[in-house]
């Protein structure tokens, strides 16, 4: 970070280009206040990460699960799409339903899913009433009806690929925790 009293390298606790704004934000204001550089630059790299927000879990080597499934919305899933495609290995998004988007829900949806084929974003599973919308437009999508054969296909794909990140995200009213949930369980069943 560059200011008028000097420049200080800043290492971010979490993921995605939107989280840097908000430090920039937080830096400026906290400069105005005359807080030295130091302290700010501490008060960011200990910024406490909030759960299910782009928080990265390490299953195995080479295995990345990254569980943002606090909440979604057509900027936050755009969000989402671009820390994916920055990742290593074969990438796969699973997505539910973006609730609350009013009369153009569909549009939307389908707006994610042609996001996501300019991205380098291998596969996209979706689950719920909406989401298919996604899966719909995406080249290489697949859409499931229950959870439970969702996680059976993320599994494979789980085992299949040497290197691997999924990323989950949905609405509240999804539920997309318990498909976390349910990976980090079989990922523990391995040990």
């Amino acid at each position: 970070m560059h200011t008028p009293c000097g420049e200080i390298n800043i290492s971010l606790p979490f993921l995605g280009y939107q989280n840097i704004s908000n430090a920039l934000a937080a830096s400026a204001l906290s400069f105005a206040l005359k807080i030295p550089l130091k302290k700010i630059k501490a008060g960011l790299s200990e910024t406490p990460l909030v759960s299910r927000r782009l928080e990265s879990i390490i299953l195995e080597p080479n295995k990345i699960l990254i569980d943002d499934t606090y909440n979604s919305n057509v900027s936050s899933m755009i969000s989402a799409i671009k820390v994916l495609e920055k990742m290593p290995g074969y990438k796969i998004l699973v997505t539910g339903d973006m609730a609350e988007l009013g009369e153009n829900s569909v549009l939307y949806h389908k707006m994610i899913g042609n996001t996501a084929n300019l991205s380098k974003i291998n596969k996209i599973f979706s689950i719920g009433n909406i989401s298919n919308q996604i899966t719909m437009v995406f080249n290489n999508g697949k859409h499931f009806y229950n959870k439970k054969k969702l996680c059976k296909s993320l599994k494979y794909f789980f085992l299949k690929k040497e290197k691997i990140t999924i990323l989950i995200k949905g609405s509240r009213s999804a539920k997309m925790e318990e498909i976390v949930e349910e990976l980090i369980k079989e990922s523990k069943k391995k040990c």
